[in-house]
């Protein structure tokens, strides 16, 4: 289901089973919508509160345990809002030193009441208790530049992507800075933390694969396909990644463990113009929702009957080539050339073009040969002719 919006989506978070969407627009509104089974048959969504702030918003959250949504706007603002009625509880100005750029809910069990993190375009990221009087619970500034993505790993640990190119880790229940990561090959953006290993999407179009609990060095990279670089991962289930990037209208696969490009699960927008700003999935697993920001719409997407139709790659599967997978819905998309960044599926086009013209040549060389075996094979008979006929001729003057 596909919907257009009166003003551009800037970020957008659902909740644990896909039934609520909160979307922070451009224009500084605040919009909750009930996006269940029943609403959707409608093919609309349907808004349930609207708060409009004095600036555009950089971030939203839902707190499912609470009942309570979050967003931080341009004018360095933090604000509450109650669920159900969309009246905002409390507002922080200036709760940063610099514009809020992402954020981030922590779970009920964190230390000292901290409910949320929040992070900056400097680099600063601190962690809320909005229940208390003095709402700073923790504050760090281990990176340079803007924080793009924050999330939290199953061992407690906050993660922060920067542009400038490194991974920091930050450990909540310790209360300390943990670990930053070397300076990789270009900005990092999306982050998502799994059972195992930690992916994070880079500017340069490659996924950076972290180890679990280990982030001073990367363990893998894989190519992702986008030119324009990762601004989005989800995980789809247990090895099974969807892809987004603002520089495509194309939501894509990627089996890791083994690492293998499968195809795009769909589109979102129109080729070459639009490019997918943000995604978002719901805890269980159930609905992904994606938002473009240059045509103000915002796409649902049911996952069962998806992903129920991709096929587990084990090891040995990654290992065949092109074109020896059996036939189905997404077997003809594994592994797919154009998966390939532009200039790769040129160079290959090139290298195929070369090869079929050294058969061409080739082709006419062994014509030669056989022919030139077919003149040496009539001259042979001939000359067995020649020497039947002196054995008659000798025969007879005897």
């Amino acid at each position: 289901m596909e919907v257009e919006l009166d003003i551009a989506p800037m970020c957008l978070k659902t909740n644990k089973d896909g039934s609520r969407l909160v979307v922070g627009c451009v224009d500084g509104s605040v919009r909750f919508y009930d996006t269940s089974a029943e609403v959707e048959q409608q093919g609309a969504l349907k808004e349930i509160w609207r708060f409009v702030t004095k600036s555009s918003v950089r971030g939203v959250e839902i707190d499912d345990d609470l009942k309570q949504v979050y967003a931080v706007t341009k004018n360095r603002a933090l604000c509450v809002f109650d669920m159900e009625t969309g009246r905002r509880i409390r507002c922080i100005l200036k709760c940063h030193s610099d514009v809020p750029s992402a954020m981030c809910v922590l779970p009920p069990t964190a230390l000292k009441n901290q409910q949320l993190a929040t992070a900056d375009e400097s680099g600063e990221v601190k962690t809320w208790d909005l229940r208390a009087n003095e709402p700073v619970v923790r504050k760090w500034k281990q990176q340079e530049e803007e924080i793009n993505d924050l999330k939290l790993d199953c061992k407690h640990n906050l993660i922060a992507s920067s542009s400038d190119g490194t991974l920091a880790a930050y450990d909540l229940r310790k209360g300390k800075f943990k670990v930053r990561s070397e300076a990789m090959h270009s900005e990092l953006s999306a982050i998502c933390p799994t059972n195992k290993y930690t992916y994070v999407g880079g500017q340069d179009g490659f996924v950076e694969v972290f180890d679990l609990n280990e982030y001073g060095n990367i363990l893998e990279r894989i190519e992702s396909g986008y030119e324009m670089g990762v601004n989005g991962i989800v995980e789809l289930r247990l090895g099974l990644l969807l892809l987004s990037s603002n520089g495509s209208n194309k939501l894509k696969l990627l089996n890791v463990m083994p690492s293998k490009r499968l195809g795009a699960m769909g589109s979102h927008g129109e080729d070459d113009i639009d490019g997918i700003d943000v995604i978002t999935i719901s805890q269980d697993k159930s609905t992904v929702f994606s938002a473009v920001s240059m045509n103000c719409s915002i796409k649902k997407w049911n996952l069962a009957p998806i992903v129920g139709q991709i096929p587990i790659l084990r090891a040995q599967d990654a290992k065949k080539k092109k074109g020896q997978v059996a036939q189905g819905f997404f077997d003809d998309l594994v592994g797919g050339n154009g998966d390939e960044p532009k200039s790769k599926r040129q160079k290959t086009s090139e290298a195929e073009s070369g090869e079929d013209q050294d058969e061409e040549e080739s082709g006419v060389d062994s014509d030669d040969e056989e022919i030139d075996d077919e003149e040496d094979h009539v001259i042979d008979d001939e000359a067995e002719d020649e020497a039947e006929e002196e054995e008659d001729d000798e025969d007879v003057d005897e």
